[in-house]
């Protein structure tokens, strides 16, 4: 009989930690209906992504891309445009239907304003498309780009998650710090504000639709009903922004806001502590990254920590389903940040990319990192989607008033190419090419190569040899590379540029003309 019970409760344990897809009827039927793949924020995918980065297609779209794609049923992408383009003089943004197979743009929605739309987007199950914007306007399109609806909450929408619940309904907060249910039609069903405002906080829901979870300015984490009203709530004083992980038995995984010692947190439905893992590091502290978990129950997030109390590294971590360590990756580059929803595939590879513009890295389920490309400076900040045939989409953006980005969305799929911004052929050895258009009065492009990995500068200097423009500080693979160089507040004249690479530094010449 003890024999039994034993092999029982260790069954039953098995079974527990295990994790399933949670059917969800009013999301799209797609591989990456929303952001963070589904509304408990597991970030966890079905299907298998690319375990070597080889490139399908890139394509520009100037403006950069702060969330998304997201996947429609049919694997039509859709995403929207980073840049602030008010002192651009343009009037509008814009958001994009893009064919996976080559990239193509499929039609342009024209937003109306100039401001960026940086909320995280989703697709229900009718095929509606809704996603926010920092003018405050919440927009609902089909997928042949046309308006439904739009809304104008009074604030800034700056969420990395939009949710909806079982019922259909919309949930999105503001810079008012409401946090507001909206009907698929349109309709405001109510609007709450605990804690000193839910901005810019995400909610997610329980496994069965009834209780939504988020947390408040003061990061005290909150449960509340389906119409708005408090549940109860979870006292952590500090400064939380992350979206909370659901598991399949609705306990609630969270990166703990307190004050040191930082811990990864599980608690249960009702708010009861389940375990606390705390951070093995005394000047550890978190991003705004949020974290995954794979099917097997294992729990993914990264941190920011010194070394010997000198040097900021960022880092991946993983305990299992009970709070128990498993292991550790460093992410070599130093002053690396990750901010965006950690992601994983079926395998438990986790995908993530840097906010500094460094590279994006996809690390397997025992903390070996699988490959790294290099962002040429971008930043992925709410973006990566896999879809059913194991093609990882990103997408990169730079400051908000830029509009001149380059391979702003990328595919990557175990066929193809050989890397993203990196030539296929290698180089032999360094070089730097004189920029084009010289002389030139807004915009010139400077190539160069590395025939190896390493930190990368190119830097601008006047006639007195003072610097006048960091381009790049950054680490780079070998290969050959295009920047633009757009100068905003250099007079007309003449400066030098310098490539500085491990032990080799060269300059040119370059003309500014107004």
């Amino acid at each position: 009989m003890k024999t039994v019970l034993l092999f029982l409760l260790f069954t039953s344990l098995i079974h527990s930690q295990q994790q399933v897809d949670i059917p969800w009827q009013t999301l799209a039927n797609s591989p990456w209906p929303m952001i963070a793949h589904d509304p408990q924020i597991t970030g966890r995918s079905p299907y298998s992504g690319p375990k070597t980065p080889t490139i399908k297609w890139t394509l520009d779209l100037p403006y950069g891309v702060y969330s998304g794609p997201i996947i429609g049923e049919d694997g039509t992408l859709y995403v929207g445009t980073n840049a602030y383009l008010y002192f651009m003089g343009d009037t509008t943004n814009y958001f994009y239907a893009i064919d996976p197979d080559n990239g193509r743009i499929i039609w342009t929605f024209l937003t109306g304003t100039p401001f960026a739309n940086e909320s995280g987007y989703l697709i229900n199950n009718e095929g509606t498309i809704f996603f926010g914007s920092q003018s405050g306007w919440l927009y609902a399109i089909d997928t042949k780009g046309n308006l439904k609806w739009k809304y104008d909450t009074g604030g800034n929408i700056h969420q990395r998650v939009m949710n909806t619940d079982l019922q259909g309904n919309i949930y999105i907060a503001n810079s008012t710090g409401y946090l507001f249910s909206f009907s698929k039609e349109g309709r405001l069903n109510w609007k709450a504000n605990y804690g000193g405002g839910l901005f810019p906080r995400s909610v997610s829901f329980s496994p069965d639709g009834n209780t939504i979870y988020t947390t408040g300015k003061g990061s005290n984490l909150y449960a509340l009903n389906l119409d708005g009203s408090l549940k109860w709530y979870l006292e952590c004083p500090g400064d939380r922004r992350l979206p909370l992980l659901i598991d399949n038995n609705g306990n609630i995984i969270f990166l703990a806001g307190c004050t040191p010692p930082w811990s990864l947190t599980s608690i249960d439905s009702l708010g009861n502590l389940n375990w606390e893992y705390v951070i093995n590091n005394n000047n550890a502290n978190f991003t705004e990254s949020s974290p995954a978990m794979d099917y097997e129950g294992n729990i993914y997030y990264t941190y920011v920590a010194d070394s010997a109390g000198v040097v900021w590294y960022s880092r991946l971590e993983s305990v299992d389903y009970y709070g128990n360590y498993r292991w550790t990756y460093q992410f070599d580059q130093p002053e690396e940040v990750i901010v965006m929803p950690l992601i994983c595939d079926k395998d438990g590879t986790v995908y993530c990319g840097s906010t500094f513009g460094y590279n994006y890295y996809a690390v397997s389920k025992d903390g070996e990192l699988l490959w790294q490309i290099p962002l040429e400076g971008y930043y992925v900040e709410n973006s990566t989607a896999i879809a059913s045939d194991g093609t990882l989409y990103i997408g990169k953006c730079l400051y908000s008033t830029f509009t001149q980005g380059v391979k702003t969305l990328i595919a990557i799929q175990d066929t193809g190419s050989t890397s993203v911004s990196q030539s296929s052929i290698e180089a032999s050895d360094y070089s730097l090419s004189q920029n084009y258009p010289n002389p030139f009065n807004a915009t010139t492009h400077i190539k160069y190569s590395i025939p190896q990995s390493g930190k990368v500068k190119l830097t601008v200097y006047n006639l007195m040899g003072s610097e006048v423009a960091r381009i790049l500080d950054i680490y780079q693979g070998a290969g050959s590379y295009d920047v633009t160089f757009q100068p905003k507040d250099l007079a007309s004249g003449i400066y030098f540029y310098t490539l500085t690479s491990g032990n080799f530094t060269t300059t040119k010449k370059l003309i500014l003309l107004k």
